[in-house]
């Protein structure tokens, strides 16, 4: 694995690959001019799956759901791009995962690219507004995800 700059954090990151097969962090901007999100350490070595970064939610919501797709991915399950899918998420509404762009990767996933220390993969999930619209689609209603559609 690579290097990274903060040892604690690289032992925090480490001990719950080792104990969980992954680790979620959380990025927010101090001074919020940037939308909050969160990804995980460790899909791509644990389960051979890409890494998943979700934009604008809480804290404790986006864990939920990437803790959810690690025990997806634990019994076998992996996600394809491009499609809208149900079952990851809680009221029947769908989702899509898209390719982050390979200049986004240290941008956005900088400490999972010290931690790997070598090329991986990482999708963007996107996530619906009331009426199951997602970003991309006309009418959709969520706009905390628009710095996610220009990584992808």
């Amino acid at each position: 694995m690579g290097v990274i700059r903060n040892k604690m954090a690289a032992d925090d990151i480490q001990k719950h690959i080792r104990e969980y097969g992954w680790h979620c962090l959380h990025v927010f901007d101090p001074e919020g001019e940037k939308q909050d999100f969160s990804y995980s350490i460790g899909f791509e070595a644990t389960y051979d799956h890409p890494e998943v970064i979700v934009f604008g939610l809480g804290r404790e919501t986006a864990h939920e759901i990437l803790s959810d797709i690690a025990s997806d991915l634990k019994n076998g399950i992996k996600y394809k791009t491009n499609t809208r899918l149900k079952n990851i998420i809680s009221g029947n509404f769908e989702v899509m995962f898209k390719e982050v762009k390979g200049d986004a990767f240290h941008t956005y996933l900088g400490t999972a690219a010290d931690f790997y220390g070598k090329p991986f993969r990482a999708y963007v999930l996107f996530w619906p507004d009331k009426g199951n619209r997602l970003p991309m689609d006309a009418g959709c209603e969520v706009t905390v995800q628009d710095e996610a559609l220009e990584i992808v």
